[in-house]
């Protein structure tokens, strides 16, 4: 092995951080490690770890690399794979946030009707209609690849009271987002916003009763659930101009990177990469929405919760990817600050998960500011009771009368 325990102390400009002795979630330094540039550098990483492991064999200081990387042996582990190995192009935000918004609730509102054509379509038995379905996600990925942050935001903020519903919509938005992230061209794209609408539409034809039901299922029950699948598998199978990646991802949404997922019980690769996504959104935006039979997490603990199953659930790479897209705090997502005002999340900084851009409303006596001011945690980091200043902790929505729609909207 090339990786060597080091502690922050001893650290040199040139190394190579390859792990650290925490989470990389509890930090905002990138997953994939990074070169020490700078003295600033260990200090940074000295308020966060006390030791960390450095790869010789990716370092550029010249002593470390020579001195140590023959005692510790050449890196028995490969290069990893990128998760997508075709033709990428690289997006980048082509308008604002606040010049994007109304461009995607106006897409918003048009797929809203459009998926509820296609779920009375799967009811009744009858063909979906691709072209139709093709025409009101367009405008999605449009405004996804121009400011993915505008969508997300919105799906964050207009919670249905149908979770059928909200859930497809969601999926569909993260899953473009996650594409557009790792470089996947806009046909691609496209193909992904389908599929992660449609790949539950044989839930359309399952009983309400066990929908809906406030307590765990036996397994009998959960082999019915389960059916969902393969229904919406001739579903979509039966649609003209449906393509593979699509089928892809009705088939194999259940899949799980370790085998245990149903219905084939595929593993790691065998996985599509369309697959694989869906089981990613599929999955977080389940446990981040109100469900009767299970409790909310907050964005902060599904991140957590998807980092904890990586390589065994999920691809880890995809889950990397994927945590950087929506970051620790999502938009939209009411926090605390450790000197007592409340805010919302209303910017995120890939490169600073932890520490977004939170537009106060609250002031430390929990009372509405007459004027709200924008914090941006990554320049500002002392606190008004000269602390330093974080996030303490997320709220659930409408904490303190707050709607977070009516900031954004």
């Amino acid at each position: 092995m090339s990786h060597k325990k080091v502690f922050v102390s001893d650290l040199e400009i040139g190394m190579f951080v390859n792990e650290l002795d925490r989470s990389w979630l509890d930090t905002p330094f990138p997953f994939q490690g990074f070169n020490i540039e700078s003295e600033e550098d260990i200090v940074k990483l000295s308020k966060y770890c006390e030791f960390v492991y450095v790869d010789a064999d990716k370092s550029i200081d010249e002593d470390f690399a020579a001195t140590r990387a023959g005692s510790l042996g050449r890196s028995s582990k490969a290069p990893a794979k990128p998760v997508y190995e075709g033709p990428t192009r690289t997006y980048k935000k082509s308008v604002t946030l606040q010049e994007e918004i109304q461009e995607a609730q106006t897409a918003h509102t048009q797929l809203t009707g459009t998926y509820h054509s296609i779920y009375q379509d799967i009811l009744n038995n009858k063909k979906l209609d691709m072209a139709q379905i093709k025409e009101a996600m367009s405008p999605m990925v449009d405004s996804v690849v121009r400011n993915p942050d505008a969508f997300i935001l919105l799906t964050n903020l207009k919670k249905s009271d149908s979770y059928a519903y909200n859930h497809a919509m969601s999926c569909s938005v993260l899953a473009v987002a996650l594409g557009r992230h790792i470089g996947l061209p806009r046909l691609m794209l496209r193909d992904l916003a389908l599929g992660a609408m449609l790949f539950d539409v044989g839930r359309a034809q399952l009983p309400q009763s066990l929908l809906s039901a406030e307590r765990k299922l036996d397994t009998e029950e959960m082999q019915t659930i389960q059916q969902h699948v393969e229904i919406g598998i001739v579903a979509v199978a039966k649609t003209p101009n449906a393509s593979k990646d699509v089928l892809d991802m009705v088939a194999t949404h259940h899949e799980r990177f370790d085998g245990t997922g149903y219905p084939r019980g595929l593993k790691g690769e065998e996985i599509p990469l369309f697959g694989r996504i869906a089981g990613i959104v599929d999955c977080y935006d389940a446990i981040t929405s109100h469900r009767p039979y299970a409790d909310t997490l907050s964005s902060y603990e599904a991140a957590k919760a998807l980092y904890e199953w990586r390589d065994r659930e999920f691809q880890g790479a995809l889950v990397e990817q994927f945590i950087q897209v929506v970051g620790i705090y999502t938009m939209g997502t009411i926090v605390e600050l450790t000197d007592g005002r409340v805010g919302v999340v209303s910017t995120l900084h890939r490169e600073a998960r932890m520490r977004p851009v939170v537009t106060i409303l609250l002031n430390r006596d929990k009372e509405f500011m007459d004027d709200f001011e924008e914090v941006d945690l990554r320049r500002e980091k002392t606190g008004l009771d000269g602390k330093e200043l974080k996030i303490k902790r997320s709220l659930p929505n409408g904490s303190y009368d707050i709607d977070p729609a009516e900031y954004f909207l």
